[in-house]
């Protein structure tokens, strides 16, 4: 609430991050449905409750071993009938998941067996979205993870102005503007994934999107985030967006304590392009 007051407008859609037990949707989840927000679901290979990273495998879900709570949430996102996003694993290229939690088969098989048990609890009103990192180092990883056309309905990857924040140590001269950062994927997309078999015409979001503070320079902040709407004007495969509005180990990618790069967010977001036709509530 404070996030929609401070930019003036509602949210269109709400990315929401869960293992595979836990019950979806919670409160939270169907209050932003009730209030006509959009859910973004996606489900990790996790126990959250586990200290072990590697406690659930792709190979075990692929396997059926979690199908009852998987069941369960798929029943529960149908509940809703109202349209609901969902990514299973999510940035699985990462290098600190393919591997530990599996090979490239192991993934896709998972990816598909979750589809097959969202028909079967008749979860009509999902939308499939495979979810990617968007760095350089992370591409050729992609390209093994692609499950098939037929069980992707959106394309997704993440879009972040780091300038050096993961390394503890923020500078200007790193700076890459929303528009060059979002092109790394964008370009491998169209020239290597028809190659993996990919579609590379389906419809596309930016899952999460955010730039490093400058403390000495917040306009450039600011700016990173008003030339948005410019570059989905360019580029109209691209139907959403998701701003990652909070602290990533040693990244601060918050703008709402800033009043001056919330004054950037904000003219973003009160572009006639990025305000989305709002759906109505289910009846």
């Amino acid at each position: 609430k404070d996030l929609e007051s401070a930019l003036g407008r509602t949210f269109d859609f709400v990315y929401r991050y869960h293992d595979v037990n836990q019950v979806i949707p919670d409160s939270a989840e169907g209050k932003l449905v009730a209030g006509g927000r959009i859910l973004h679901i996606a489900i990790a290979a996790r126990d959250f409750t586990s200290l072990d990273r590697a406690s659930v495998t792709w190979a075990q879900i692929a396997a059926g071993r979690f199908d009852a709570s998987l069941s369960r949430q798929a029943r529960g996102i149908a509940s809703l009938k109202a349209p609901v996003f969902v990514t299973f694993e999510q940035e699985a290229n990462q290098k600190q998941k393919l591997g530990v939690l599996g090979t490239a088969g192991d993934f896709k098989a998972a990816w598909r067996h979750l589809h097959d048990l969202y028909a079967k609890a008749g979860a009509t009103n999902v939308a499939w979205v495979w979810v990617m990192t968007g760095s350089q180092d992370n591409l050729s990883a992609a390209g093994t993870l692609w499950p098939g056309n037929d069980v992707v309905d959106w394309v997704s990857w993440n879009v972040y102005n780091q300038s050096g924040c993961a390394g503890g140590e923020i500078s200007a001269s790193k700076y890459v503007s929303f528009e060059n950062k979002m092109l790394i994927f964008y370009n491998w997309m169209h020239d290597h994934g028809p190659a993996v078999g990919m579609d590379a015409t389906k419809p596309i979001m930016i899952s999460e999107a955010g730039s490093a503070q400058y403390a000495d320079d917040p306009q450039r902040s600011a700016d990173w985030y008003a030339q948005i709407p410019a570059t989905l004007q360019k580029y109209p495969q691209i139907k959403a967006v998701a701003l990652w509005a909070s602290i990533d180990r040693t990244c601060d990618y918050r703008f709402q304590d800033n009043a001056v790069i919330a004054r950037g967010v904000a003219s973003a977001s009160s572009q006639p392009l990025v305000n989305a036709v709002r759906i109505p509530n289910p009846r």
